[in-house]
C-alpha cells in the first residue's frame, strides 16, 4: 500500500468518525470538545511516532559504527595473521637450535629435583627410624608427617626418571631399593590406625583424640590418593602402591570389629546350655543397643561428617547380624530354637527393644530384611516340619500312656456330672494351645499355619486312635476276663472324642478370626470340618463298640424269638429287657449327645433284630388262633421294649418308635380274614414305603394260610398299586436295613 492509497483510507474512516460523532443536533454544541480531543490523541500519536523514529536512528547509527569498528578490526587481525604465517616458517629452524637448550634444562631440573631430595636420600635410615620411634610413642600424626615426605621425595624422583625419554631401568631399581624401608614403615602406620580403629567403640570412650587422629592419616592418604590419580591422568605416572585405598580399608576394619563383636557374644553352645540361642540373642540385643547409643553420642564429634557414620555403622551391623544368623540357620536348629530365632528376627530387631528403641529410632525397613525372604521361609518351613513332628511324636507317646491306663484294674476318672472321661483331649488342648501361643510371639500369619497344621495333625492322630481302640476290643473279645472295665473305659473314650471336638472349637473360636485371606479361611474351614468328620466317625465307632458288647451278651436271647421254645416262654424278651437296662445305666456316664446317640442305635438295632426274626419264618402258624396268639404276644413285648427304651431316654423312644414296626406287622399276622389282609398290607406300605416285596412275602408266608402263588400274587398287586401312588422317594425305616435271604421262599 502507497502514501496515497493510506491517506485516502485516513480521511475515509475520519469522515465516517465525524458522521458517527455528530449524528444528533445537541452533538454540534459538543464540536469543539470533540476537535481538542482529537488534537490531544493526535498529538499523542505523533509524539509516540517520533520517539520511535528515534530510537530507531539511534540503533541503525549505533550498528553503523559497530559494522565499521569491526571492519577495522578484521583488517588488523588479517595483517596479524599474514605476520604470523611468515614467524612459523623460522619455527622448525629455531627448534633445532633450541635443542641443547632443552636438554641442559631438563638435566637442570633433574639436578635441582635431587638437590632438593638430596638431604631425603642421605637420610632415608635416619628418618625411617625416627618414624618407628613417633609410632611407638604412639605419636603417629608426626610418623606420618615424615612418611609423607620420605614418599614425597621418592615419587618426585621417579617422576623426573619417568619423563626421560629414554628411561634405564637400573636407576628406577636403585632408587626404588633406597626407598626399600619405606613401604614397610606405611604398612607399620597403618596396622596401627587399623588397631585404633578396630577398637573404635572401646577408645572413643577414653580417648576420642587417637579416633580423630587415626581419621586425620586416613583422609591424608586419601587425599594424596586423588592427586596421585589426577596427575596420572596427565603424565601416566603413578607413584608405587598408590592408590593405598585407606578409606575402604577403614571401613573394612569398621565393618570387620562389628563382626567380630557380634560373633563374640555367643559364650555357650547347644552342648553345654539349651538355652544357648536365647542367651546369644539376648546379648546381641544388649550389645547392639549399647554400640548404637555410643555411635549416635560419641562417634559422630569424632567422624568426618561425609561419612554418614551412623547410618555405616547401622548398615555394617545390620550386614554382620545377617550373614552371622545365616551361619546359624545353616548349622541346623532344634525344636524351640526355630522360635526363638523367628521371634527375635521379626519382632526383637525392629522393635521398641533394639532398633526402635526411642534413643536410637533407627527405620529398619531401609535396610531390608535381616533375613532374605528365602532364607525366611525355609526357617518357617522348618519351623512348622518341627512343629509336625513334635505333635506326632507327643501324641503317639500319649496314646501309649493313654492305651496302658484302659487295661487297669480301676475305672476311668469322672467329671463333675459323673461322665467318665480320660486325660488325651486336655492334654491334647494343652499342647496345642501352647503351640499356638509361641506361634503368636512370631506372627500372626505364622500361627495361623500352626492352626491348620495343628488341625491337620489331630486330624491325623484319629487314625492312630482308631487302631489302637479296634485292638483294645479285639483283646477284649479274644478273652474277655483280661479287662475288667471294658465298658466304662469305652464311655470314656466315646466321651474323649467328643470332649476332643468341643476342645477343638474352643481352640478355632480363641485363635481364629475370619476375615483375613480368603485361601486361608477356606483351609482352616475345610480341615476343620474334615477334623469334625473323623472324630464323629470314631465316636459313632466307639458307640457301636459298645452297642456289639450288649448285642454280644444277647445274642441267644434274639435267636430264640419267634421259635417254637419263645411261644411258651417270656425268657428271652424279659432277659433282653434287663441287659438292656443294666446297659443304660452304664451308659448314663455318657455325654448326652454320646447317649442319646447310643440308645438311638440300640433301639433300631433290637427293633430290627426283632423284625428280622418276624419275617425269618421260625415257626409255622396254622390256625387262626397261633396267628392271634403270636400276633399279641408281639404287640405285648414290642409295648415291653418300648417301655425299657423310654425309661432311658423318653424324647427318643416317644418320637415315631421303630417298635411301632413290630406292632403294625402283628396287626398284619393277626388278620382273621384274608379278603381284608389287603387294607392292613396298603396300611403298612403307606407308613413304611421302603418296604421291599421280600419283606411282604416273608410276612404272608408267616401267616400259614396262603399258598405261595397266592402270596406271590398279592404282592405283586399291592406293590404295583403302590408304585403307581408313589410320587417322590420312598423314606428309609428300618426296612431300609433288613435284607431276606430267598431260600426262605423256597
Amino acid at each position: 500500500m502507497d502514501v496515497g492509497e493510506a491517506e485516502s483510507e485516513a480521511i475515509a474512516r475520519a469522515s465516517l468518525l465525524v458522521a458517527n460523532m455528530l449524528q444528533r443536533p445537541d452533538q454540534l454544541q459538543k464540536v469543539d470538545q470533540y476537535r481538542r480531543r482529537v488534537q490531544r490523541k493526535k498529538a499523542s500519536v505523533e509524539a509516540m511516532l517520533k520517539t520511535a523514529m528515534q530510537s530507531q536512528l539511534d540503533g541503525v547509527r549505533t550498528g553503523l559504527g559497530q559494522l565499521q569498528a569491526a571492519l577495522t578490526d578484521l583488517k588488523e587481525i588479517k595483517t596479524g595473521m599474514a605476520e604470523i604465517e611468515t614467524s612459523l616458517v623460522r619455527v622448525p629452524e629455531l627448534s633445532n637450535q633450541l635443542y641443547e637448550c632443552r636438554e641442559e634444562y631438563v638435566r637442570y631440573s633433574q639436578y635441582l629435583a635431587a638437590m632438593e631430595n638430596l638431604k631425603h636420600i642421605f637420610t632415608v635410615p635416619e628418618s625411617v627410624e625416627k618414624t618407628y620411634k613417633w609410632i611407638n610413642d604412639g605419636k603417629l600424626l608426626y610418623a606420618h608427617q615424615c612418611l609423607m615426605d620420605l614418599e614425597n621425595s621418592r615419587d618426585e624422583l621417579l617422576f623426573e626418571l619417568h619423563k626421560l625419554p629414554h628411561q634405564n631401568p637400573n636407576d628406577t631399581r636403585v632408587l626404588k631399593e633406597s626407598f626399600a624401608d619405606v613401604q614397610k614403615l606405611s604398612d607399620d602406620l597403618g596396622k596401627q590406625v587399623w588397631i585404633i580403629l578396630q577398637r573404635t567403640l572401646n577408645t572413643v570412650r577414653k580417648e576420642p583424640t587417637q579416633i580423630v587422629t587415626a581419621l586425620r592419616i586416613v583422609e591424608r592418604e586419601e587425599m594424596t590418593d586423588q592427586s596421585a590419580l589426577q596427575r596420572q591422568k596427565g603424565s601416566g605416572f603413578l607413584p608405587p602402591r598408590r592408590p593405598k585405598k585407606w578409606r575402604e580399608k577403614a571401613f573394612a576394619v569398621l565393618e570387620s570389629s562389628a563382626a567380630q563383636r557380634i560373633e563374640g557374644g555367643q559364650f555357650e553352645d547347644r552342648e553345654t546350655s539349651k538355652n544357648w540361642l536365647i542367651k546369644h540373642l539376648e546379648v546381641i540385643r544388649l550389645l547392639l543397643l549399647e554400640d548404637m547409643k555410643v555411635i549416635k553420642s560419641l562417634c559422630v564429634p569424632c567422624f568426618p561428617p561425609h561419612y554418614d557414620i551412623v547410618n555405616r555403622y547401622v548398615q555394617m551391623y545390620h550386614k554382620s547380624l545377617s550373614n552371622h544368623l545365616v551361619e546359624i540357620v545353616e548349622r541346623g536348629l532344634e525344636d524351640n530354637e526355630y522360635v526363638t530365632l523367628l521371634s527375635w528376627v521379626l519382632n526383637v530387631y525392629g522393635g521398641k527393644e533394639l532398633m526402635s528403641h526411642p534413643q536410637l529410632n533407627i527405620n529398619v525397613v531401609k535396610l531390608g530384611p535381616l533375613l532374605e525372604n528365602k532364607v525366611l521361609e525355609d526357617l518357617i518351613s522348618k519351623y512348622l516340619q518341627n512343629v509336625n513332628n513334635n505333635y506326632d511324636s507327643w501324641m503317639g507317646r500319649a496314646l501309649e500312656l493313654e492305651e496302658k491306663e484302659w487295661y487297669r484294674d480301676e475305672p476311668p476318672q469322672q467329671d463333675s456330672e459323673s461322665h467318665y472321661k480320660t486325660e488325651l483331649p486336655q492334654l491334647i488342648h494343652d499342647m496345642i494351645r501352647q503351640n499356638l501361643e509361641v506361634a503368636g510371639t512370631i506372627s500372626p500369619e505364622v500361627q495361623v499355619q500352626v492352626l491348620i497344621s495343628s488341625l491337620v495333625q489331630v486330624r491325623l492322630f484319629a487314625a492312630k486312635f482308631q487302631t489302637a481302640v479296634t485292638r483294645y476290643k479285639d483283646t477284649y473279645y479274644n478273652d474277655r476276663s483280661k479287662i475288667q472295665y471294658f465298658t466304662t473305659y469305652n464311655i470314656a473314650l466315646a466321651n474323649g472324642c467328643q470332649g476332643l471336638v468341643g476342645v477343638m472349637l474352643d481352640i478355632k473360636s480363641q485363635f481364629w478370626k475370619p476375615g483375613g485371606s480368603t485361601q486361608t479361611d477356606a483351609k482352616i474351614a475345610t480341615e476343620f470340618d474334615a477334623l469334625l468328620t473323623v472324630y464323629q466317625r470314631l465316636r459313632e465307632l466307639l458307640c457301636d463298640h459298645l452297642l456289639e458288647e450288649a448285642l454280644v451278651d444277647l445274642q441267644e436271647q434274639f435267636n430264640t424269638l419267634l421259635t417254637p421254645r419263645w411261644l411258651n416262654n417270656t425268657e428271652p424278651m424279659d432277659t433282653i429287657c434287663l441287659t438292656l437296662s443294666d446297659y443304660f445305666t452304664d451308659y448314663q456316664h455318657l455325654y448326652q449327645k454320646n447317649f442319646d446317640h447310643v440308645v438311638q442305635i440300640a433301639l433300631n438295632t433290637v427293633a430290627m433284630r426283632y423284625t428280622t426274626a418276624i419275617l425269618q419264618k421260625r415257626i409255622s402258624l396254622k390256625i387262626q388262633e397261633d396267628r392271634k396268639m403270636v400276633a399279641d404276644r408281639i404287640i405285648g413285648e414290642a409295648a415291653k421294649l418300648s417301655s425299657v427304651f423310654e425309661q432311658a431316654a423318653p424324647d427318643l423312644a416317644k418320637f415315631d418308635s421303630p417298635c411301632e414296626v413290630m406292632k403294625s406287622l402283628a396287626e398284619v399276622i393277626k388278620v382273621s380274614d384274608v379278603e381284608f389282609l389287603g387294607l392292613e398290607l396298603h396300611r403298612l406300605l403307606r407308613r413304611y414305603p421302603d418296604m421291599t416285596s421280600d419283606h411282604l412275602t416273608a410276612l404272608l408266608l408267616l401267616r400259614g394260610d396262603l399258598g405261595r402263588l397266592d402270596v406271590r400274587q398279592r404282592v405283586a398287586e399291592i406293590m404295583e398299586e403302590m408304585r403307581t401312588q408313589r410320587t417322590g422317594p420312598a423314606p428309609k425305616s428300618i426296612f431300609s436295613h433288613i435284607v431276606i435271604s430267598t431260600s426262605l421262599f423256597t
